[in-house]
């Protein structure tokens, strides 16, 4: 049986495409390397989140008691707590204090002494490792955890102000809010006169974490929010401490105000916001070492507390000493290159383009056929080989690169000024997502995409010279449609980058 020159140019067509179908297996491998690199640390911080201490779904579907009204004395009774995280270090060291119902009871001390540790076990972000805390003689674990949190407000030192209008910000205290409630919640935090005062009232708009406001403008809008649900429990922790001297006197005649009849529990730094308080904790390394009126206190000779006042006293006459010079430093901006250029080798193959067909009927030439069809499939498996090593080698150079690029692209946002992230294009969303995304695109021209180019620029130079050796005439006619094709291309990509344009920017203003 005959083989004529049809039939090995339909053997040939078909081991060539073979040979593409090969070559395209090299992308799964590195999508394969990728996932496999990236799976392990999802599925550890999902299997850290199914073991925590608490159970979340436990505790919002426990089986206690709802009661609308949780009000009553709040008692620590000997109460002993360490962080999961530092579980060797306690906190609090047997803390037994009393919180009277319809009084103001203030927590002070140093840094770390766990003024704010109460608040979040009150909260019950955490739970005691021993003893409990009570409302009105009733373990709060008895309480449904809902209904706990919604009878207590709370003021932090940095307020949470979410980029919508003042109207929402409040709403999200009570969301069943009416126009009525809201107001009135903002005129006892002494927010409804500054308010009226903007162009659109309560639906300004106060940018994005409330940057259109100033820090007191804040304080009263977050007091507003916390007051609108009429809780019975309010928790200030350090309300006042981030403020200036006019908006600390303004925030704190709305906290006196907020705090009448009810159960306050204050955590302050500055003494001088809680010498009105009924009752007045000292805590040094998780215990109580002091308690008392502000008269009382300061009656108490080599006291810490007296010590705290005194101490403050003197701080308080520096800082008025500094805020009488006012020096303004211009800031030079080092500019950095954040790119560096790099060389990138790429692997070029050589194929042998044999340039007649004889006849196979010669016995003599099938042995000769028979070798080149083992070539020809030896050739195929060096070139999986040296795919899998390109894919692979260009996937390790693009996630060197993206985290150097990173890196960098962070730095280079530390030395910016502050008028920089006012903008709306440079939001907090929109730099995260340039952050990914960029960096992402990047890796992903480098990795195999850069390969594929290298190797496409190589086989065009090398299939032109081969071509100009072989036939210039036959060559300059192929260019023709070359051409076409490259600018038909080239016309699709910029059609496609403008197309593009707007959708990234939705996704920033999405983002923001």
């Amino acid at each position: 049986m005959g083989f004529g020159i049809n039939d090995i140019l339909v053997v040939i067509s078909i081991v060539v495409r073979c040979l593409n179908s090969h070559n395209s297996v090299g992308l799964y491998f590195q999508s394969l390397t990728e996932a496999r690199c990236a799976a392990p640390a999802v599925f550890r911080l999902i299997d850290e989140g199914n073991e925590a201490r608490i159970n979340e779904v436990d505790i919002w579907t426990e089986n206690t008691e709802s009661i609308d009204n949780i009000n009553g004395d709040i008692k620590f009774d000997s109460v002993n707590f360490s962080y999961p995280s530092r579980k060797e270090a306690s906190v609090l060291h047997n803390l037994s204090l009393i919180a009277r119902a319809g009084q103001t009871t203030a927590l002070v001390g140093s840094s770390g002494c766990g003024k704010s540790t109460c608040i979040s076990l009150l909260l019950r972000y955490y739970e005691p490792s021993s003893n409990r805390i009570t409302i009105n003689g009733r373990a709060i674990t008895d309480y449904n955890i809902k209904h706990l949190r919604q009878n207590i407000g709370v003021v932090s030192q940095e307020p949470i102000v979410f980029g919508v209008s003042i109207y929402e910000n409040i709403r999200f205290g009570k969301v069943n809010a009416t126009q009525a409630e809201i107001e009135q919640a903002a005129q006892q935090a002494n927010a409804h006169d500054f308010i009226m005062q903007l162009p659109n009232k309560y639906e300004t708009i106060v940018g994005e974490r409330g940057i259109l406001l100033s820090g007191g403008e804040k304080q009263r809008i977050a007091l507003a929010r916390a007051l609108v649900k009429q809780p019975t429990i309010l928790l200030l922790d350090e309300a006042t401490s981030a403020l200036d001297i006019v908006s600390e006197k303004i925030v704190q005649e709305a906290l006196n105000r907020a705090c009448e009849d009810r159960t306050a529990i204050v955590v302050a730094h500055r003494l001088t916001t809680i010498q009105n308080a009924h009752q007045i904790y000292v805590l040094d390394n998780g215990t109580v070492i002091e308690q008392g009126t502000h008269e009382t206190l300061m009656a108490t000779q080599d006291g810490k507390y007296q010590a705290m006042v005194k101490l403050q006293q003197i701080e308080k006459i520096d800082d008025d000493m500094d805020n009488m010079i006012s020096i303004e430093k211009p800031v030079e901006e080092d500019k950095k290159p954040i790119f560096e250029q790099s060389r990138l080798l790429s692997d070029s193959k050589i194929v042998d383009v044999e340039k007649g067909f004889q006849y196979c009927s010669i016995p003599t030439q099938r042995h000769q056929v028979l070798i080149n069809s083992l070539l020809v499939l030896l050739l195929g498996v060096i070139l999986l080989v040296l795919r899998f090593i390109q894919h692979a080698a260009f996937a390790i150079s693009g996630s060197k690169l993206t985290q150097r690029i990173c890196s960098k692209f962070f730095a280079c946002l530390l030395h910016q000024e502050i008028a920089y992230f006012d903008r709306p294009e440079n939001s907090s969303g929109a730099i995260s997502v340039r952050l990914s995304s960029d960096a992402s695109a990047i890796r992903d021209m480098i990795g195999a995409r850069l390969g594929f180019i290298c190797e496409a620029i190589a086989l065009w130079v090398f299939g032109t010279l081969l071509g100009c050796f072989v036939s210039w005439q036959l060559t300059m006619i192929t260019f023709c449609p070359l051409f076409i094709l490259v600018s038909i291309l080239y016309a699709n990509m910029s059609i496609n980058m403008r197309l593009n344009k707007k959708p990234d920017q939705i996704i920033v203003y999405a983002s923001s």
